[in-house]
């Protein structure tokens, strides 16, 4: 099953192969790395032509029981340097080094543990150093990513350097000049303080790669490409076995309280599609269900049947010879479908459970493409109801598969707080319209979670700002022509972009310079008047509408975004008759004592209008468009 990181199975690939955070699963030990966020840039570098390295302060191992004196030695091995870690009062080792030790790509970085030679033969762990210098590093505090097995973890000190090769504008963490102060917090940024990682467990068959006892339930699976995401894995009920069920219920009772961060927020209980003759449940899934009061309290229990493409298929082979037409009979092969699953849960499951269970049914082939969506939007309806609103917002900042929820989720947050500054304006008094498009700009931009620095860079933004600036529309698009506002026009304009380049590898040209002076009016101090509002109203649908088209234009690329995918979103929007037909909407708003007025327009103007079917049309669409010569990760001049 595809993964809630992404639309592909790379999360679930990785940790199966037991490669993801430097995990040896041969060892008694795993690797946890401390990472500043200054150390490293993930795949950035490759774009950038930038050497990384990190450099280590110190290291520390610690054993999981008290017999820490079965180990003999401990060595950090780097190319042919040995560094030998003492053993504390504690029985904890530790090695501090006085001259840091440089780590990169290149180097060969083992762990060497001597045992006495009545415990066990001496073990050496290969550590990726890949990994360390890819891994979490968001933010200005320290972090670590700890991942544990058999109680045992090797904890890295990593001392915080800038790279001097680097620009400023390459660190999606960097504030550029111009800024809002300290008062103007973005929205996001208070929440991932309260809960900065979205956390599931996954209990059932999700991947084949797993054989049996692999999989670790305690070990967090994460992506450097996405952290705001951690997977637990359980190795699912297997006939006859009743120790994965035991393992699962505690280590949900263990995550049940505590801190929001480290509480889980979700789990995904997943069962093949009903096959004819197969069981679906076993006993251990039974006894789950039945407990699922006691054991989950109020964290929600979404049920996932897998393989849906298949179980449909089925339906429809039986159903072949009513000689129907193809299109006739797939239609009717999907309802009747949906009407056996839907049966078979209410006899099978709704029972045991005693309550009525969500449930969806997915697929990743072809034709399913709504469903890993449906799943997702339950999944953030059932957390925002029954846990909390921050890890909610997380869950749908974290997903990679729809768009409208990212749009909804975009809404929710501006109407926290800072978008009723455009009916009164409290958290905007003092401050300068430039700050306070800025503080907005990066709570939309953090919501949509792309891998790049460029969306919240200065050049960028003032492209948003100059947009708006001039908010006349010469002639304003006939409503009837774009009933779908997102989709046909968008579909046109991108094609309009593509077709403009003299060849994929044609640079692509915005129609505002980016680093041209913005108007006075965005360093002046922000004051209620109708043309601000506009102006305001029409930089969140923007910006917004631009943030949707760049997430459906890299939908499923395993790759940072570059300013080249940027540009085409931009050019594309701002070409399209979305954009005109938006801004001359915005153009003859002009009700300032509306209590709700402006958010109701804002609404309108950004939520899809199209039916599910539609909007999965004119993404189909672009998804057939030929993006794949023109090199969307490709960090050209703005």
């Amino acid at each position: 099953m595809r993964n809630f990181i992404d639309d592909s199975q790379r999360a679930i690939s990785i940790s199966a192969s037991g490669k993801l955070a430097v995990q040896n699963r041969s060892s008694s030990a795993i690797v946890a790395f401390c990472v500043p966020p200054t150390a490293t840039r993930t795949t950035m570098a490759a774009a950038a032509h930038v050497v990384l390295s990190t450099r280590v302060s110190d290291i520390t191992v610690i054993f999981a029981s008290p017999r820490s004196s079965e180990a003999k030695a401990v060595r950090l091995i780097v190319g042919n340097e040995q560094h030998k870690l003492f053993c504390e009062a504690n029985g904890i080792l530790r090695a501090t080094f006085t001259t840091p030790i440089v780590l990169s790509q290149a180097d060969h970085v083992r762990l060497a543990v001597s045992y006495r030679p009545w415990y066990k033969p001496n073990n050496t762990i290969s550590l990726d150093t890949k990994v360390l210098l890819t891994s979490e590093r968001q933010g200005h505090q320290r972090r670590e990513l700890q991942i544990t097995q058999d109680g045992t973890s090797i904890v890295f000190g990593v001392c915080p350097e800038v790279q001097p090769e680097q620009k400023p504008e390459d660190d999606p963490t960097n504030v550029p000049d111009g800024g809002p102060n300290g008062s103007l917090q973005p929205t996001t940024e208070r929440i991932l303080q309260i809960c900065p990682r979205f956390r599931i467990l996954v209990i059932g068959k999700v991947s084949t790669h797993y054989r049996p006892g692999e999989a670790n339930i305690e070990t967090e699976l994460t992506s450097p490409e996405n952290t705001l995401f951690v997977l637990h894995d359980s190795k699912g009920f297997e006939p006859g076995e009743d120790t994965n069920y035991e393992t699962a219920k505690r280590f949900i009772l263990s995550r049940r309280y505590g801190a929001l961060k480290d509480r889980l927020h979700a789990v995904w209980f997943c069962l093949e599609s009903p096959r004819a003759g197969a069981r679906l449940l076993e006993s251990a899934a039974e006894d789950f269900l039945k407990s699922k009061k006691a054991t989950l309290g109020t964290i929600p229990l979404i049920i996932v049947f897998t393989k849906y493409d298949e179980f449909v298929s089925d339906v429809e082979m039986n159903m072949s010879d009513q000689g129907l037409e193809d299109e006739e009979l797939a239609e009717s092969a999907a309802s009747k479908a949906e009407s056996i699953l839907n049966e078979h849960y209410v006899q099978s499951i709704h029972p045991l459970a005693g309550e009525t269970l969500p449930h969806v049914a997915v697929s990743t082939e072809e034709g399913y493409e709504n469903t890993l969506p449906k799943l997702v939007q339950l999944t953030y309806s059932m957390v925002s109801q029954w846990v909390a609103h921050e890890p909610s917002v997380v869950s749908n900042m974290a997903q990679r598969v729809n768009p409208a929820l990212k749009i909804q989720g975009t809404i929710d947050i501006g109407k926290k707080r800072y978008w009723t500054a455009l009916r009164s304006s409290p958290n905007f008094a003092g401050h300068t319209v430039w700050e306070c498009l800025y503080v907005i700009h990066t709570d939309i931009v953090r919501v949509w979670n792309f891998q790049t620095p460029h969306l919240l860079s200065k050049e960028f933004r003032e492209l948003m700002v100059k947009m708006v600036e001039d908010l006349h529309v010469p002639s304003a698009p006939n409503p009837a022509s774009i009933l779908t506002l997102s989709g046909g026009s968008l579909v046109a304009a991108i094609s309009a972009v593509l077709g403009a380049l003299a060849n994929p590898a044609a640079p692509i040209v915005i129609p505002i310079v980016a680093g041209l002076a913005l108007g006075s009016w965005a360093y002046r101090v922000y004051r209620q008047s109708h043309v601000v509002q506009q102006r305001f109203i029409a930089f969140i649908v923007d910006l917004t509408h631009i943030m949707e088209t760049l997430f459906i234009i890299t939908e499923g690329r395993h790759e940072r975004v570059g300013r080249r995918a940027i540009k085409l979103a931009y050019n594309a929007y701002n070409d399209s008759e979305v954009k005109a037909w938006a801004h001359a909407q915005i153009e003859s708003y002009r009700e300032l004592d509306g209590r709700d007025a402006a958010l109701e327009m804002i609404e309108r103007l950004i939520k899809p209008a199209d039916s599910d079917d539609d909007a999965n049309g004119y993404h189909a669409e672009i998804r057939k468009l030929l993006l794949d010569p023109v090199n969307l990760s490709q960090d050209e001049p703005w």
